[in-house]
């Protein structure tokens, strides 16, 4: 920052005025906003004061900081996650030699370029073209770990440059595009740990022309009128999360007015006005005319919505005729509520895919234009009822038609765009209203308009979140306004809160809890021994009966926790208390005389069990809390199949539709699909402690599609019984299906075809994890026609059929009690279950495992809850996959030599020798169900990779990979997603024609053994198809009594109809080698591996064909030469030689 531009101070030196922090840490003091803990009032987690009046894109901002103890930052182009919690960018100090200048991911990626080096992340979000600016130790001699030092931190684009005292210290170039951020708030971070005081002061913000971008400023006013009617707020917040999505394109949006961010249009494109006009209008008042000025004089583009086209004529009817072409004269213009039918639409970039429509709304007309043939081009045009012309100039024009949007040039070369619409905040939801709104404001900043115009589907959230009363089917979702409390908790996540309340003066009690700003999934909360002091004693307040009450799951209940059980805190029972869900409130009348209320508050065991991240926070309030909305106005409570539908959004080239749901089926845990399209579901109604729910026991369930309409029809009970209570896998080969179920896997037998089993197996048994998340998963077939499958950590075991000890072919006992085996493992064996191997171990809950052509495994594996830890593995056969140590069996987090400083790689001991890397790191989840897309239907993303459900982020989605060395990276891309926080995928699978399925267990939780949907009249239930939009259903005939028959379902992306087909030509024998002597000349390497596989196995043909595969270009049909060649037990030494200076390798 040049002297001659210091930049503009965002704080004040005197108070906190514009910034937000918990005020039991935040003040100002001698000018510095002092950031403090002491022993006596610790922060729990790092907390943070944010700055509000504005948000940071690209930006040049210094400070002066001075430090004692500790650790803090400045995070900028962050997230806000509530409860003064943040994520993103950080630029690091600290009273330490080791974190000044770093710059450090907060909640996300951790440390991304450490002081003195210069980073590239990669696409991939792997490091690359590292560079080093100075010596770390020499860097630290310039700061002044005593004193105050001066930080610059520079954002351009995505190159972020961190410097402390004009020095140097880190500079990030952020190239990996579902993790970095343009945009986002700054804060000030308070560290957690021991005691520690942090100042910061000079605190100045100039912000940059924006790189490969241009800025849209939204601003709205307040809200005014009725529920519904100039909701400004709402309207803008709905256009910043359209833009959002608009490539090019950064959005501010301000609420309240006039920014009080004093920089707000330093390096805007354009600018919106949404808000009540007239002599009140903001823009008229004190010198803002004249700020706006010098904005259009450097060619700002310039929009009014409504009300604002308002202004006096005298006070800005000339500047808004200049700016935008014209404007609302009162007294001259009318303001008539009529249906407008826009039946023709002119020709302009802002009318692109904008179709004829028709609304009501107040539509403005007769507006002071000036000359149309000066630069002032009509959009929206229409007749109005001669009855709403009410003034004696707009009666001399019976039946004209009349101009309500228009867009204007002008001679500096600057934009603007009038548009009378936006009364109704409803009419939002409408396409073509809001399309040529936002086309306008992509136009108004000189961003090219999209041939189609700007796409966009704002969800319930986005339309409603800041509605002033939002309707809900529960309780008043949001957060409460915390000004107002008589008491605020920390964050809580384990042990309990003391309350002392004064109700001196109080008009009621209310007790709230809500979700800590982290989501409300486990956050069960217990109000213990909640009581109200009188003058003439103690009240328990579980003898009042509260005179309003809501929980945001369950139901609010005395002496009992939200679901109904015992209340326990810390596995301690609590003698009295009343027990709820975030987000909640309790409203009480207080009895006469009343002097205190005292509590303790926790969260109850049915929460903490589940470690699942519960966090909650308590709030007392003794006047009625102004309940605002929150970050997390999605809709609540269960929604119709068909409305969760309308919520979901699936990947570009894809359309989703409803294959079936309840009652057709219940709790989907797994599926399959066989060879003829038909979906095999197994169903979880009888879940852990609700194992009683359906007396018969749980079913396999066939749902088919009958009339290829893409929707199911018809249901068939394969089997019923409690032996398959909750079973986790299913797997459809011919007449076997094989099931999943701890302590066993079945095989059951339906020779004649009539969907009926005449015999069940038990393949395996012994398995542990007997209804529990972490036993026996589904087995699937590989391309070398064996079995494979794996079990979780609670699995433990394997054992023969007869319950007899089992040794794997390396002839060890297999159970994961360390010897060798740990934890969860991964297994193959031949179709009967001889030749058992154990292909990888120590795993948490590896939730299924997939083979691709080439014999490649891939699963999920979920962390202890909470570690942000989730990965996919490629499953390196026999390797130790690190979820314990190897040799004692030490847990992750217990201290050792070289511990890992990222929980996430500490979770995994992925710095310990000989743990396989992971593949990727996924965040938080629940990962559930997973295949290999090896169909060619889907867009070629998908093709030949990963999908994988994951109940807790509500997403199915796939991980490309690309080769890297001897492995590969993989990126993260969503497939069906919805904003129904009910969607909670199970499992995917592949069809014949290459449609994918997608099963839905539809829970408002996940996670923790819990079952939120758990009335057996109203269990629900969903599979979804995605596939290309108009696909219909084809599973075509399949006919395998011919070698070339057979090689057409080998060809299948279904696992079913591949079985078949590899079925028959095994027994086929030498015969079957011209078809597949033909299929190996096939360019798609995939179908090449298939027949290579059974190729090798014809008699006296396996050195032929591995030594064909070994000598093979593609890389991953060498790999199966020498799979096939170990699988044999032949000497791979001399193949090995061959292979050892491979390209790959």
């Amino acid at each position: 920052m040049s002297a001659a531009d210091p930049g503009t101070p965002i704080f004040n030196g005197r108070d906190l005025a514009g910034w937000d922090g918990d005020p039991r840490f935040w003040s100002v003091a001698d000018g510095a906003i002092v950031g403090r803990t002491t022993a006596q009032v610790p922060t729990a987690e790092n907390t943070f004061l944010i700055w509000r009046d504005g948000e940071v894109d690209d930006f040049e901002l210094t400070l002066s900081y001075r430090i004692e103890g500790g650790n803090s930052g400045i995070q900028y182009r962050s997230t806000d996650l509530g409860g003064w919690v943040v994520g993103g960018y950080q630029a690091d100090c600290e009273d330490g030699d080791e974190w000044s200048g770093c710059l450090y991911e907060e909640r996300g990626r951790g440390v991304l370029a450490p002081r003195g080096t210069r980073i590239t992340v990669g696409p991939d979000g792997r490091p690359r073209d590292a560079a080093i600016i100075g010596d770390k130790a020499a860097l630290m001699t310039s700061i002044d770990r005593a004193g105050w030092n001066r930080y610059r931190i520079t954002a351009r684009g995505h190159r972020l440059t961190h410097a402390i005292n004009d020095v140097a210290m880190s500079e990030v170039i952020d190239e990996q595009p579902d993790k970095r951020r343009r945009s986002g708030v700054l804060a000030l971070q308070l560290h957690a740990g021991p005691p520690m005081t942090v100042r910061f002061t000079d605190i100045r913000l100039k912000r940059l022309p924006l790189e490969n971008a241009k800025k849209i400023v939204l601003v709205a006013g307040e809200a005014s009128h009725g529920d519904g009617e100039h909701e400004f707020p709402a309207g803008v917040h709905c256009l910043r999360r359209c833009l959002d999505g608009v490539p090019g394109v950064i959005a501010a949006d301000y609420y309240h007015g006039w920014p009080a961010d004093p920089t707000a249009w330093d390096n805007a494109d354009a600018v919106l006005f949404y808000m009540d006009g007239g002599g009140g209008h903001p823009i008229v008042q004190d010198e803002r005319l004249q700020t706006l000025a010098a904005l259009m004089k450097r060619g700002v583009g310039m929009a009014c919505v409504h009300y604002a086209c308002e202004v006096p004529a005298e006070r800005g009817g000339a500047e808004l005729k200049d700016w935008i072409g014209g404007y609302y004269e009162t007294g001259w213009s009318i303001n008539p509520h009529w249906d407008a039918d826009f039946s023709e639409i002119p020709d302009h970039p802002i009318t692109r895919g904008v179709r004829p429509f028709t609304i009501n709304d107040e539509w403005y007309f007769n507006m002071r234009f000036r000359d149309p043939q000066d630069r002032v081009t009509w959009l929206l045009r229409a007749t109005p009822p001669d009855a709403t012309r009410g003034t004696d100039e707009t009666r001399r024009h019976p039946g004209r038609s009349e101009i309500t949007s228009w867009a204007a040039e002008r001679t500096d070369g600057g934009r603007g765009f009038g548009f009378t619409g936006g009364h109704f905040h409803r009419n939002w939801a409408q396409a073509d209203f809001r399309r040529l709104v936002l086309n306008a404001l992509l136009w108004t900043a000189h961003v090219e308009v999209p041939a189609n115009g700007v796409e966009s589907a704002p969800s319930d959230d986005d339309m409603n979140r800041r509605l002033r009363n939002r309707p809900t089917s529960q309780a008043p979702a949001g957060a409460p306004d915390v000004a107002g409390a008589a008491f605020v908790s920390p964050i809580v996540r384990e042990g309990t809160v003391d309350i002392d309340v004064d109700l001196a003066d109080a008009k009621g009690l209310w007790l709230v809890v809500d979700d800590g700003g982290n989501g409300y999934g486990c956050d069960w909360a217990d109000w213990i021994e909640p009581r109200v002091v009188t003058d003439s004693g103690e009240v328990k307040l579980t003898d009042l009966t509260w005179t309003a009450g809501w929980t945001g799951w369950g139901q609010p209940r005395v002496g009992l926790n939200c679901e109904g059980g015992a209340l326990k805190v810390g596995g301690q029972p609590v003698a009295y208390g009343i027990g709820v869900h975030a987000d909640s409130l309790l409203r009480y009348d207080l009895p006469a005389g009343a002097k205190r209320f005292v509590a303790r508050a926790g969260i109850d065991n049915g929460g903490t069990d589940q470690r699942g991240g519960a966090a909650v926070r308590f709030l007392v309030f003794t006047s009625e809390p102004k309940i605002a909305a929150g970050p997390r106005q999605r809709p609540s409570g269960a929604q119709t199949p068909d409305d969760t539908l309308v919520l979901m959004d699936v990947a570009d080239g894809c359309a989703v539709g409803l294959f079936a749901h309840e009652p057709m089926l219940t709790n989907p845990t797994n599926i399959d699909v066989d060879h003829r399209g038909r979906v095999w579901v197994t169903e979880g109604m009888n879940y852990r402690q609700w194992h009683g729910t359906r007396p018969e026991g749980d079913r396999i369930v066939i749902l088919e599609d009958a009339d290829g309409d893409g929707r199911a029809e018809k249901s068939t009970v394969f089997y019923q019984g409690k032996d398959i209570d909750a079973a986790l896998g299913i797997c459809v080969l011919g007449d076997k299906v094989i099931v999943s179920r701890s302590p066993h896997i079945l095989v059951f037998t339906d020779a004649d075809g009539d969907d009926r089993p005449e015999k069940k197996e038990i393949l395996f048994a012994g398995i542990g994890g007997e209804q529990h998340d972490h036993g026996a998963h589904a087995v699937v077939f590989g391309p070398d026609g064996r079995l494979y499958f794996n079990v979780g950590n609670n699995g433990e075991r394997l054992r023969a059929r007869d319950g007899a000890e089992l040794r794997d072919r390396a002839g060890n006992v297999v159970d994961g009690r360390g010897q060798p085996y740990r934890q969860g493992m991964v297994f193959r064996c031949e179709l009967d279950g001889s030749g058992l191997e154990t292909l990888g171990w120590n795993f948490r809950n590896n939730y299924e495992v997939c083979v691709d052509s080439f014999g490649t495994l891939w699963q999920s594996d979920n962390d202890d809850d909470g570690n942000q830890g989730v990965r996919i593995n490629y499953v390196m056969e026999y390797g130790n996959f690190g979820y314990v140590d190897e040799m004692t069996g030490a847990g992750w987090n217990d201290d050792r030599t070289g511990i890992e400083a990222e929980i996430p790689r500490r979770h995994w001991h992925q710095d310990d020798p000989g743990v396989v890397p992971n593949l990727l790191l996924t965040g938080g989840g629940s990962p559930t169900g997973i295949c290999v897309y090896e169909g060619d239907l889907l867009p070629a993303v998908f093709r030949g990779q990963l999908v994988h459900t994951d109940a807790g982020p509500n997403t199915c989605r796939a991980y490309p990979v690309t080769a890297s060395g001897a492995g590969w990276s993989a990126r993260m891309v969503d497939l069906l997603t919805a904003d129904d926080s009910w969607y909670r995928p199970s499992d995917c699978c592949v069809g014949p024609d290459g449609s994918l399925y997608v099963a839905d267990w539809y829970d408002p939780g996940v996670g923790g053994h819990a079952m939120g949907d758990n009335t057996p009249a109203t269990m629900r239930g969903r599979i979804y198809r995605v596939a290309p939009t108009g696909h219909k259903p084809d599973a075509g005939a399949i006919d395998v009594a011919t070698p070339d028959g057979a090689v057409a379902a080998l060809r299948s992306p279904n696992q079913a109809a591949r079985f078949l087909g590899w079925r028959a030509l095994s027994g086929f024998g030498v015969a079957a080698q011209p078809a597949l002597v033909e299929l190996w000349g096939d360019a798609d390497p995939r179908l090449r591996a298939r027949a290579l596989w059974l190729l090798a196995a014809l008699p006296d043909q396996a050195q032929r064909w591995i030594d064909a595969g070994a000598t093979e270009g593609d890389p991953d049909l060498r790999v199966v030469a020498l799979r096939i060649a170990r699988q044999r037990g032949d000497d791979v030494v001399t193949l090995v030689e061959r292979l050892i200076d491979d390209p790959s390798a």
